[in-house]
């Protein structure tokens, strides 16, 4: 009965992580720090991606590998604000390239004035901020850097963006579809600070997006990615 009874307990927890994908399958997502581009199957980023592409299945394009995306992110730290990095990009492997997401990351001021760009709602996901819209998001979180790059991480804010669908969103956009989109920034925020070595380790929940209060947001002019 004992062997009985763990077996189904055992049985019970796959169906539980099964469908809690935001919760387990991101834990079991592979050396993220290693590779943070890789997707693993099952995972809650692949999932997501899929529900966002509207697609059963996408390639995986890297822009860069994760040693220069690190040793760039380093040397942009000691020159405020840095100019985006294009990091990688998932495309359905049957439908429009403009349906692919893609990932940039840079960092920003801690004080930063940058205004949240025009249609877009400010969000926050355990204590990383930012803004999610139709067709992109982004989160800005603390990023503890270790050794000689502590004082310069000290005034700056890890801000990583996706966009989705190339500017062209989908039609009847939800709340819940942005709040879907926010989610995946944030897994993909976390494999950055990962492979940065993040002294204080943020995002490591699984997480939870809210909608904050805001006044309407003004434009703010997009840099330039660097490939």
């Amino acid at each position: 009965m004992n062997a009985i009874s763990t077996a189904a307990k055992r049985s019970v927890l796959a169906l539980v992580c099964l469908v809690a994908a935001a919760g387990c399958s991101t834990e079991q997502a592979g050396p993220r720090a290693a590779d943070p581009c890789a997707i693993a199957d099952p995972s809650a980023e692949r999932d997501l991606i899929k529900q966002i592409t509207g697609s059963g299945d996408f390639d995986t394009r890297v822009n860069a590998t994760t040693a220069h995306l690190v040793d760039s992110l380093k040397g942009d730290l000691r020159s405020l604000p840095s100019t985006p990095w294009l990091m990688c990009g998932y495309v359905p492997t049957q439908g429009k390239d403009a349906s692919r997401v893609q990932l940039q990351v840079r960092w920003l001021y801690r004080e930063s004035k940058e205004q949240n760009p025009q249609g877009t709602v400010p969000v926050e996901a355990n204590g990383a901020v930012g803004w999610a819209g139709d067709t992109g998001s982004q989160l800005r979180v603390r990023c503890d850097m270790p050794g000689d790059l502590r004082g310069q991480s000290d005034n700056a804010l890890l801000a990583v963006e996706e966009s989705f669908r190339i500017g062209a969103p989908r039609p009847n956009m939800t709340q819940a579809d942005r709040d879907r989109q926010t989610s995946l920034t944030y897994l993909m925020a976390r494999r950055v600070a990962e492979a940065l070595g993040c002294e204080n380790k943020p995002l490591k929940r699984a997480p939870v997006v809210k909608v904050l209060p805001s006044p309407t947001p003004t434009p703010t002019p997009t840099p330039t990615p660097k490939s």
